[in-house]
């Protein structure tokens, strides 16, 4: 009888170790909480990193064009800048 007591002790002082540990890896620092916070913000960052990266490559294919395509420099200056070409004529009509 003794020794069922003693087994049943044991056994409940082992089921309270195993909870205060899965409390502890759930909820302390670094745990799993931690785990999965930081596993959403690699996952942010990562997309953050591939919006970027296409916006690097749009802007490099950009200043390609801008240093080699004479028909885009044009265009950007044109359009962009508000220039005009040679022997044109630019006519600004007042708006009533």
């Amino acid at each position: 009888m003794q020794k069922t007591i003693f087994q049943r002790l044991l056994l409940f002082s082992t089921i309270i170790v195993m909870v205060v540990i899965l409390f502890m890896i759930v909820y302390s620092e670094n745990g799993f909480n931690d785990w999965c916070h930081l596993n959403r913000e690699i996952i942010d960052i990562q997309s953050e990193n591939k919006k970027l990266d296409l916006a690097n490559r749009e802007l490099a294919r950009t200043i390609e064009r801008l240093k080699t395509d004479m028909g885009y420099i044009e265009h950007v200056a044109r359009h962009e800048l508000g220039m005009t070409g040679k022997n044109e004529i630019v006519f600004r009509f007042k708006e009533k």
